[in-house]
């Protein structure tokens, strides 16, 4: 495994919400198989964009996601 490269079983992703986007679930989807590099990148890049409020989630692939404990 490369410096800086999750695991496998685990996915890093970046989200960000685009100009005048205020709510969490306008999060769009920027970047997948993030590294910190290539966060600082598309981060500068979306910034000129106007994008903001961005967010890094780590997922673990190895575990189902179990959708009920976000249903209110």
């Amino acid at each position: 495994m490369k410096a800086n490269q999750p695991p496998k079983n685990k996915e890093t992703v970046l989200y960000g919400l685009p100009k005048r986007a205020t709510e969490r679930y306008e999060e769009v989807l920027l970047l997948t198989n993030a590294t910190p590099e290539k966060i600082r990148k598309v981060k500068a890049l979306a910034t000129r964009d106007g994008f903001h409020s961005f967010r890094v989630a780590v997922i673990d692939l190895t575990v189902i996601p179990d959708f009920k404990k976000t249903v209110r």
